[in-house]
């Protein structure tokens, strides 16, 4: 019998179920976070790395109370460096098995990441990789929510960012690109990560379901390749010992896209609603569907998804084509999404590679997910996280996992026309022609509301450019309906080379 999650009822699923307890019952130095928004002058603030992390915390202080949680003027570099990392063995970056931080980043050309933090209590506002020593303490897990943090392109690996900083640590999570700043990536961790996922495979997905634009990373230490590959794959709890940093094994996310994105606005707005979601209706359809599942997966919004096989190790290099059609294959035997309209999306790459100090390996893709979007009336669902059907083949062509977030649709209908209103540049007014034109005057009204709030605020950005491929019109998903709207990623510069992406998403009527 195929083993079924139902993520609904597991909020009392503890990450760190394997940890030492105090003889109070709970557990000690196990989390630690700091978070920043309201950062010194010269930097541009942003609004949703608290969020970030409360979603972390909020999960975690269900089993144990965190060491702390420092947030913006409290943030200084002390925290961060060695001196002061486990200061009073309480607080610090070095204080607790689990360490957090949700803010900016960058990394120079030298591979060295830098962070603005809250106060200047070393003479400025920044620290560095180059300036921290983590793991020679209590410290397992870096999570760094921000940009840059975890470089595996251009010339650039986690090893020559982190070799000298890590004295310890299991794992490192972070970003490869610019990332977006948006409040979800701590809840939407542990949303994945009780599906039955590794710690590496959660922090993946979880940034996926917010943008497929940026390419998260995470990079895992052991004494020989085969334990830091193992760990980067399967690490599954948060484990308090040390790690050794002779070997380095690093995984990713990137795309290529497949789907030619459109601004055609339907001759009339519309607005759908879908089928209501039977949670044991379509565990049951899918257990019959694939019998010979190792876990199924149901979530609160009634989205499947079903583990098949870990990914064969292989020499093969299976070509996009070959996994776009072993995919198509799998929809069709099993009857995946057969309610609804499907077309081809784009196709993600679980890439990875590794090293030492004297030889690296060279990057190779392990698994390649074909994912198709659902089309209501002929126009795609937008929303990263709904309305897609992702299909994991290996280089066996083997389909590992498949997962449906799709929806039949119940009823699409016209949506009345909004006033018009006075040309007065407020914003009020939405896109009515369905040129290209329209549709970008639409997004550019919202981005200069947005830079106007930060201007507001003292930090003029210094640039500011739409991310390549963002560009598109379909419907959002709200709970059980779906509205139209015109959406575009944005990347906005702060100046000392910092930056961050904003989701502009504007309704069309």
């Amino acid at each position: 019998m195929t083993d079924l999650l139902d993520v609904r009822t597991l909020t009392g699923a503890d990450p760190d179920a394997r940890g030492e307890r105090n003889m109070k019952g709970t557990q000690q130095d196990v989390y630690f976070f700091t978070s920043i928004e309201d950062f010194p002058a010269g930097v541009g603030d942003l609004g949703l790395t608290h969020d970030d992390a409360q979603g972390f915390h909020d999960y975690v202080k269900q089993f144990n109370t965190p060491n702390g949680w420092y947030r913006d003027g409290s943030v200084g570099q002390w925290i961060y460096e060695q001196t002061y990392d486990n200061w009073l063995d309480d607080v610090g970056f070095d204080s607790a098995k689990v360490v957090y931080h949700s803010g900016h980043g960058v990394m120079g050309a030298d591979g060295v990441f830098s962070i603005p933090v809250g106060n200047d209590w070393g003479g400025d506002h920044w620290t560095s990789s180059a300036d921290m020593r983590l793991g020679d303490e209590y410290a397992r897990y870096a999570f760094w929510s921000t940009c840059e943090s975890l470089r595996v392109k251009g010339g650039h690996t986690p090893l020559r960012t982190w070799g000298t900083a890590n004295l310890g640590l299991r794992m490192i999570f972070g970003y490869e690109t610019v990332s977006v700043d948006d409040g979800n990536y701590g809840r939407y961790f542990f949303d994945e990560w009780k599906k039955g996922k590794s710690f590496s495979t959660a922090f993946l997905d979880a940034s996926w379901r917010i943008s497929r634009h940026q390419e998260p990373a995470v990079v895992a230490c052991g004494a020989t390749q085969a334990e830091a590959s193992d760990r980067v794959f399967n690490e599954r709890f948060f484990d308090g010992a040390r790690a050794s940093t002779t070997w380095w094994w690093w995984r990713w996310y990137d795309m290529a896209a497949r789907r030619t994105r459109t601004l055609d606005v339907p001759s009339r707005a519309r607005s759908a609603a879908f089928a209501p979601a039977a949670p044991r209706d379509l565990a049951a359809g899918w257990r019959d569907r694939f019998g010979d599942a190792s876990r199924l997966v149901l979530a609160g919004d009634g989205a499947r998804e079903v583990t098949l096989a870990p990914p064969t190790e292989s020499d093969r290099d299976l070509s996009d084509d070959e996994a776009v059609d072993v995919a198509r294959r799998a929809i069709d035997r099993h009857g995946v999404a057969e309610h609804v309209e499907l077309a081809l999306d784009h196709i993600r790459y679980d890439r990875h590679a590794g090293g030492t100090q004297d030889e690296l390996v060279d990057a190779r893709v392990r698994e390649r997910t074909v994912t198709f979007v659902q089309l209501v009336d002929g126009v795609p669902v937008v929303t990263p996280g709904g309305g897609r059907v992702q299909v994991r083949v290996d280089n066996e062509g083997t389909v590992t996992a498949v997962a449906d977030s799709t929806r039949p649709v119940a009823d699409v209908r016209d949506v009345a026309a909004v006033p018009a209103a006075p040309s007065s540049g407020t914003g009020n007014r939405r896109a009515g022609g369905s040129d290209a034109s329209s549709i970008d005057e639409l997004l550019d009204e919202s981005l200069q509301r947005r830079l106007r709030r930060a201007a507001a605020g003292g930090r003029v950005p210094s640039a500011v450019h739409a991310v390549p491929e963002s560009t598109e019109v379909g419907y959002a998903v709200r709970g059980d309906a779906a509205v139209l709207v015109a959406r575009r990623e944005v990347e906005v510069g702060f100046g000392h080379g910092l930056a961050k992406r904003y989701v502009l998403e504007e309704p069309i009527t």
